[in-house]
């Protein structure tokens, strides 16, 4: 690479932190988006082709964030590093959440709680099942991702269990699973899982106080067959009512 184009490059990157640090990341275009991540991937060179041969692939932001590693190595000029890098902000991002939601009374009310399994598990796009944590004052202390990938509550691991139990010396736990896709209505295995769960709970020493789930259209609590939080039902098309209203100008 010649040295008038490295210095091209150079400035086009503290040109774009710049922004950033000014305007915030919201106000870039998804292109600037894409090649902000990619500074973090890729210290050097230009990115802005990748950002494009991605955003061609995946259309958004989050579907890129969200692609399995496989998925991203398809895309010329992405390795196995880059892509394990890549997808591994979506957990730096849960670990920021988490840490968030650890600081004392970070979890006060089931809102608390319902908000931070909405943050971990909405948007998801594979199936996920977390235990939440508490002591006999009712404060929030730690979560874990117990399983990951097409769930059967019945195959939680009853080691994992008492692992989790055993190291947080927690009395109380909710635990929730999202449907990706999918309506946040139990079904009847669903329930039937949920029975076999708790009873695991029970066995070690530890109470399951609630068990819900995240859906496209809300939060449902099983234990009281009911649905706890509905999410606005026009939010998924809020991007092309959006671009409908904008072309209607034109």
């Amino acid at each position: 690479m010649a040295k008038d184009e490295k210095n091209i490059h150079s400035g086009h990157r503290e040109r774009l932190l710049e922004t950033v640090c000014n305007v915030g990341l919201q106000c870039l275009s998804k292109i600037q988006i894409m090649e902000f991540i990619l500074f973090y991937i890729f210290p050097r060179g230009d990115v802005n082709p990748l950002a494009h041969r991605l955003l061609d692939k995946f259309k958004n932001i989050s579907f890129v964030l969200d692609a399995s590693v496989e998925d991203l190595m398809a895309v010329r000029g992405m390795g196995r590093t880059s892509a394990r890098k890549l997808r591994s902000l979506v957990e730096i991002f849960n670990v920021y959440t988490s840490s968030k939601a650890s600081r004392k009374g970070g979890l006060n009310t089931f809102g608390d709680i319902y908000d931070y399994a909405e943050n971990l598990l909405r948007y998801k796009t594979t199936e996920e099942f977390y235990v939440f944590g508490f002591d006999n004052k009712g404060d929030y202390v730690a979560d874990r991702c117990l399983a990951r990938g097409t769930l059967n509550m019945v195959g939680i691991e009853m080691r994992e269990i008492s692992n989790f139990i055993n190291t947080y010396k927690v009395p109380v736990v909710y635990v929730a699973h999202n449907h990706p896709g999918g309506t946040c209505v139990a079904s009847t295995q669903d329930k039937l899982a949920a029975q076999q769960l708790r009873r695991k709970f029970e066995f070690n020493g530890c109470e399951l106080r609630d068990n819900f789930i995240v859906g496209d259209d809300g939060i449902y609590s099983i234990d009281e067959n009911m649905m706890k939080r509905v999410f606005t039902s026009n939010e998924r098309f809020a991007d092309i009512v959006s671009m409908l209203n904008k072309s209607d100008r034109y």
